[in-house]
């Protein structure tokens, strides 16, 4: 039973909270049982810290650490926290984005400066359900493991491959292979999404929730695509707009 903020290993755990510590340590925090039995399908639960005697014999296979309520409190960034925090390893995917273009049938989604934790969870949860085979975040992207984006996925985070690279150089590798580019704006010549052609290899890009997709990026896509709005009503939240584009593309 470890009983003290000031053991060596809980300090280290509480530095995960940093996002510089994270990705120097290739390393993450998740709160909460249900966050925890998904990480424990994969081999990235490394650790499990834990105030219940009941969760320790459930997870019995991780190194395991009993600790009091009050350091289950200071780990999680809750009010009022399940008694289960794991300490995960960041998954690599170091030239993957080769391997995703042999695919004959390639559904990617490319997300350009997404600020919102909320919004980047959804969009994962989003393109997990629907079958998508990988996000590729800009590197301005909000941090993928920040405590909230965590959350928001609901543990899908582990079920999709989530990788962050230069778009621009992304979008010419995909054009070199002919997967199809597709990005979104409101712009009055973009294409209403009813009437694209659909392609069985094609990446949609959506962009920053204030300014869209940088200028640089929406010039390099094959198509520009937006979806028709009535009532007047201008915009949607992106994570909304990206479920329904992403719905579309497929339907």
């Amino acid at each position: 039973m470890i009983t003290s903020l000031n053991n060596e290993k809980i300090k280290a755990f509480l530095s995960l909270k940093d996002k510089k510590i994270r990705n120097e340590e290739q390393k993450f925090l998740i709160e909460g049982l249900h966050l925890v039995e998904e990480a424990s399908k994969t081999s990235l639960l490394e650790a499990i810290i834990t105030s219940d005697e009941n969760l320790l014999k459930k997870f019995n296979n991780v190194t395991s650490f009993h600790v009091t309520d009050a350091i289950i409190k200071k780990l999680s960034s809750t009010t009022n926290p399940q008694p289960i925090v794991g300490i995960v390893k960041m998954p690599s995917y170091d030239k993957y984005l080769n391997k995703l273009v042999e695919k004959e049938d390639l559904k990617l989604v490319l997300l350009d400066e997404i600020n919102d934790p909320g919004n980047l969870g959804t969009i994962i949860r989003t393109t997990a359900a629907l079958g998508y085979d990988a996000i590729i975040m800009s590197p301005n992207c909000v941090d993928l493991y920040n405590e909230k984006v965590v959350r928001a996925t609901q543990g899908v985070l582990f079920k999709i491959p989530l990788l962050k690279e230069d778009l621009l150089n992304v979008i010419k590798v995909l054009k070199k292979r002919n997967v199809k580019c597709l990005g979104t704006a409101l712009s009055k010549d973009a294409t209403s999404i009813k009437q694209v052609k659909l392609a069985n290899r094609f990446a949609i890009c959506f962009g920053n929730e204030a300014r869209g997709i940088a200028k640089p990026v929406l010039a390099s896509m094959d198509e520009i695509i937006k979806l028709e709005m009535k009532n007047d009503v201008e915009s949607l939240n992106v994570a909304i707009a990206a479920a329904i584009t992403m719905y579309e593309l497929i339907r």
